[in-house]
């Protein structure tokens, strides 16, 4: 099967799934670019030391710089429950006087279990020690990373399957189609390898950041000279 051989519907078909595939990585850039660089709109860049705090700091320190950011009060409260998480994260004077008075401040109108606003966070309250204490440990947890990590390699691997294997059937170079598509596999298992292990060391946060931008470029390229072989014949020199 060719894709430019295909009937007119099932051009139709597949030409809906790759425009929205496009669609759906460049809202998944500018999201990352808006939850990396604290920006509230507009494409941006996402920051490195915002990727490290996520995936390398503790939770509660890596939250406070980047998606929990805008509830900070000011910039001297993430750093004394740094500095506080790296003497120990003792339930000592510091925290009951200064950690639990920055928590009260700029967490506990969502995070506690009788909030009732409307983006309380009532199952992560942060009401005592033993609350804040569980996520002062560096990146993700064990826990958490397996749950995340297994549900975006089923999505993206869903995704991936369908796009490499449509890219499949164009008249494109072999050579070119095998690279494409070996490239965004290899990209995806980087990338979530390098989440678990960005806790140990900052040259996996550079691994996510390069993983992660080949496999949205993969995706975006297959799909992009997929859907341009549905319609139109591929020129000789890309044969």
């Amino acid at each position: 099967m060719r894709l430019h051989n295909l009937h007119f519907s099932s051009k139709l078909a597949l030409s809906g799934f790759l425009i929205t595939m496009l669609f759906g990585c460049l809202s998944a850039a500018t999201l990352i670019g808006l939850v990396y660089s604290s920006n509230e709109t507009g494409f941006n860049l996402p920051s490195i030391e915002k990727m490290s705090a996520k995936y390398s700091e503790a939770q509660l320190v890596g939250s406070m710089k980047t998606s929990m950011y805008e509830y900070v009060a000011d910039d001297d409260d993430i750093l004394i429950v740094e500095d506080w998480i790296k003497k120990g994260a003792m339930d000592d004077e510091q925290f009951q006087q200064e950690v639990m008075t920055i928590i009260k401040q700029d967490c506990q109108s969502c995070h506690s279990r009788t909030s009732t606003k409307s983006k309380a966070i009532n199952s992560i309250p942060f009401s005592n020690y033993d609350d804040v204490s569980r996520f002062t440990q560096a990146g993700y947890s064990w826990q958490s990373m397996a749950k995340t990590a297994h549900i975006h390699l089923f999505g993206i691997a869903l995704l991936l399957i369908a796009t490499s294997l449509t890219f499949s059937c164009s008249t494109y170079n072999p050579y070119i189609k095998v690279t494409l598509i070996s490239i965004s596999w290899i990209a995806l298992w980087l990338d979530i390898a390098s989440w678990w292990l960005a806790k140990y060391s900052t040259v996996f946060v550079y691994m996510i950041v390069g993983a992660g931008t080949i496999e949205v470029a993969s995706l975006v390229t297959m799909s992009g000279l997929a859907l341009i072989n549905i319609w139109w014949k591929v020129p000789d020199f890309c044969k």
